[in-house]
């Protein structure tokens, strides 16, 4: 952890990554419910919007991970960055449902190129075995990406209107995000460019090693449950009684919970295979969902939620690209890392729109319940993974 504190690129992948998360991802659940009082859309119409843009995402993960592998990551993180600024530029005059569907659809591709699995993948190529520590580094980070868009978002919607917070993130890509992710990538590239190039087309082979299907089915499962917490959690909390200041320092807590979880790990200094912790990371999210059902009588619960799903999402942040290379191997890292996590961003992206048809038929109780299941049936698959490679 020390050396990443001293490596000027991991350095700037810290902050360039805490930057792209609140500006492109987090806006979104953050500004949710302007959104629906100021255009009076139903939750599933906005919901619609933050799913295709996650479908976009996984629909070119492959392809997203390829372009690190062929050493563009100079090119495609930069072009990423400019485009999900350009999407929240317009996203201020968006005025109909389909004008804003067209802008979230076109942020999918700026986050597949921007977000941490790029990121993951180009830090692997070029440290490879030491990438753990650089992404434990990344992540603490990155972290307080929540912490930043919810409070930040909150205080100048109210101050000067949702779009002013809009413009201020867009602003803070551009003129932050985009040359820290430019000189990371070029510092990173120059490292990795002695590697071999993918010589063929990966995922089909990756596919018929032992423990790709448990793993590619089990992160599906979890990150559908953590898509619906995501995206839906004001509106939950809301539902629920929690009372709207509550809420969003609850939310706000998110963020700092994921870097004390990772924090915790790097401490401990544990050599537990990641397989493992990452089982218990699942079963801790699942407890987490549980703990909301109390939420509307003892709101105090809700912080109890965010507190423990925050600190086990944090670990499983770290310990996707680990497990995935512990399980399938480190050849052609960004390619078979876009294949085992194209069906998990398909989740994913199903996840608002799947929790927002629920609610309008059952309300939030049977989406806390389908939260706990799928992480509870996402440990059970981790556990059938082979040995590490």
């Amino acid at each position: 952890m020390r050396a990443a504190l001293t490596d000027p690129p991991i350095l700037a992948l810290m902050v360039a990554q805490t930057l792209i998360w609140a500006a492109i991802f987090y806006v979104f659940p953050a500004l949710v419910l302007h959104w629906q009082a100021e255009f009076g859309w139903s939750s599933g119409q906005v919901m619609g919007a933050f799913s295709l843009a996650l479908a976009v995402q996984g629909l070119g993960a492959r392809r997203f991970g390829g372009l690190v592998d062929r050493g563009l990551a100079p090119v495609s993180m930069p072009v990423g960055a400019l485009l999900g600024a350009g999407c929240l530029l317009l996203l201020t005059q968006v005025t109909e449902l389909w004008q804003f569907y067209a802008l979230w659809g076109a942020m999918g591709a700026a986050m597949g190129l921007t977000l941490y699995d790029t990121a993951f993948a180009l830090v692997m190529r070029s440290r490879d075995a030491t990438a753990r520590e650089a992404i434990t580094a990344i992540t603490l980070v990155a972290g307080f990406a929540s912490t930043l868009a919810y409070p930040l978002t909150a205080w100048l919607s109210e101050v000067s209107g949702w779009r002013t917070a809009v413009l201020v993130l867009a602003g803070l890509v551009v003129f932050v995000n985009l040359p820290l992710a430019r000189f990371a990538a070029v510092r990173l590239e120059r490292e990795g460019a002695g590697r071999p190039l993918p010589d063929a087309a990966p995922a089909p082979e990756a596919r018929r090693r032992p423990g790709f299907w448990p793993l590619t089915i089990g992160l599906a499962l979890s990150m559908l449950a953590v898509g619906i917490v995501t995206s839906h959690l004001l509106p939950l909390l809301a539902a629920l009684g929690v009372a709207t200041a509550s809420a969003v320092l609850a939310a706000s807590l998110i963020g700092p919970a994921q870097v004390a979880g990772r924090i915790a790990l790097t401490a401990s200094g544990t050599r537990l295979p990641g397989q493992r912790l990452a089982v218990l990371a699942f079963a801790g999210m699942g407890l987490a969902a549980a703990l909301l059902f109390g939420a509307g009588l003892l709101p105090v619960l809700a912080f109890g939620f965010a507190i423990l799903h925050g600190m086990c999402n944090g670990l499983v942040s770290i310990l996707r690209p680990v497990v995935i290379r512990e399980t399938l191997g480190p050849r052609d890292f960004g390619a078979v890392q876009g294949a085992v996590v194209r069906p998990a961003l398909f989740a994913f992206a199903a996840a608002p729109f799947v929790a927002a048809m629920i609610v309008e038929v059952g309300g939030y109780l049977p989406v806390l319940a389908l939260c706990i299941l799928a992480q509870a049936a996402g440990a059970a698959l981790l556990l059938r993974l082979p040995a590490r490679i």
